[in-house]
């Protein structure tokens, strides 16, 4: 059965391109088909992240350094850095970050999805993998960084869709029992324990987990298979359509369990109109509101974030640029010392608090930025305690792959303004995890 296609996270992005740096741009731009605009100096190109990646990589075809090189113009290598506006040249020269990572899903990401891991990179670029850092460095070290960051943005894209989906669990098999399993479910990744043990964990997407517990519990060879038995609470609807479906009817297949639905025992989901049984789908729920199938968010999802946090905010009357006709909001994000809980990395360990300041515009598109982000608070979804990318250390308060604006100027490899799409880019991650 085919995996369900992951939502695009990055589906709106802007290129600022200077045209001083290359030699005809707009002949190279007109091509793409996309939508080109003047900004000030600059052109504008909108578009998806692979939209944008690939008309950056064209342009470079036509850069004047390039083409200095190739006819002997100059012997010394300049670069595109030269020939670019000063609102651009923090992203030619900002240090690429590392990006943190999940030693398990990392792991899942490089046996199971290499082909795709291995997309992300281009020639230009070198990615280091290690168990808990992501790094990525232009080959050439005198070269711009602009591609290493665009390859940091679409392996973080990557990641975080990677991850969303992602279980693990424990199982107790032998060596006999384990092999003939795991052929029928290449799709998961086996870990075993340290220890001479039979204990086994294992990382997939919920339905290939579901069903390979099912296949443990009713194996296809069985005359008579047997259902896990949930307690289910139906709602009067679904108890009205049991009474009267005494004959039931046989429908298609639910992808959570593998076994023909029942009419009866058939839940259809609002949003996305995916079937499941009932009782796979409580189950499922239970774990996390999402669809099973797509990943689309049903009810309010609860994050990682520490409790007794607070998040303040004030306004200042200084614009940020690109918003020059608007004050500024700040938001004040405190998150105290405090002691790991269950769903953190150390359990009953202290933890690092954090005190943090996020920049947004006083428009009307940044105050329902703000709405949206003091839901996400509430629902414990800006921080989460793990290793911070920047000074390496654990047990500290860290953002949870919602991106602030943590400086109000510097542009995006800064974390501050310019960045026209950044508004946009925000809803679309904070609507990733249900918040819109």
């Amino acid at each position: 059965m085919a995996e369900p296609h992951l939502p695009e996270i990055f589906s709106k992005m802007t290129l600022l391109v200077d045209p001083e740096g290359f030699v005809e741009p707009n002949t190279v731009l007109k091509k793409t088909g996309l939508k080109i605009e003047e900004r000030r100096s600059l052109l504008e190109i909108k578009g998806n992240f692979n939209d944008i990646e690939n008309t950056y990589l064209e342009l470079q075809g036509t850069s004047k350094e390039r083409k200095k090189d190739q006819y002997g113009a100059s012997k010394e290598r300049s670069s595109v850095y030269e020939y670019t506006s000063g609102s651009m040249k923090s992203a030619f020269s900002a240090t690429v970050e590392p990006v943190e990572v999940d030693n398990v899903i990392m792991s899942y990401i490089e046996e199971k999805c290499s082909a795709e891991l291995n997309k992300i990179t281009r020639p230009e670029v070198s990615m280091k993998i290690n168990k808990k850092q992501v790094t990525f460095h232009p080959q050439d070290p005198g070269h711009e960084t602009v591609l290493a960051h665009l390859a940091r943005e679409r392996f973080v894209t990557f990641y975080q869709k990677i991850a969303t989906v992602l279980q693990t669990r424990p199982y107790c098999l032998d060596a006999v029992q384990l092999q003939p399993l795991l052929a029928k479910f290449p799709e998961l990744l086996l870990s075993t324990g340290q220890s001479k043990t039979d204990d086994i964990t294992l990382t997939g997407r919920f339905i290939s987990l579901e069903r390979f517990e099912q296949f443990l519990k009713s194996p296809p060879k069985s005359s008579s298979p047997r259902k896990i038995n949930y307690t289910v609470d139906m709602r009067a609807t679904d108890s009205s359509q049991a009474l009267q479906s005494k004959t039931p009817d046989k429908e298609e297949t639910c992808s959570i369990c593998l076994e023909e639905m029942v009419q009866s025992q058939i839940k259809t989901l609002e949003k996305c109109k995916h079937s499941f049984c009932i009782a796979c789908l409580k189950r499922a729920f239970e774990i996390k509101p999402v669809c099973p199938t797509c990943g689309v968010i049903y009810g309010a999802l609860e994050g990682t974030q520490p409790k007794g946090g607070k998040m303040k905010v004030t306004y200042d009357k200084i614009p940020l640029p690109g918003y020059e006709n608007y004050g500024t909001i700040i938001i004040h994000y405190i998150i105290p010392d405090g002691i790991q809980g269950n769903e953190h990395p150390n359990p009953g360990k202290p933890y690092k608090g954090a005190i943090r300041l996020a920049y947004l515009p006083d428009s009307t598109e940044g105050k329902k930025v703000l709405e949206l982000l003091k839901k996400a608070f509430v629902q414990r979804l800006i921080f989460t305690v793990g290793r911070s990318s920047t000074t390496g250390k654990s047990n500290v308060v860290t953002w949870n792959d919602i991106h602030h604006k943590t400086a109000c100027t510097g542009g995006p490899t800064a974390y501050g303004y310019p960045d026209p799409d950044y508004l946009k880019r925000v809803q679309e991650e904070l609507k990733v995890k249900g918040i819109y």
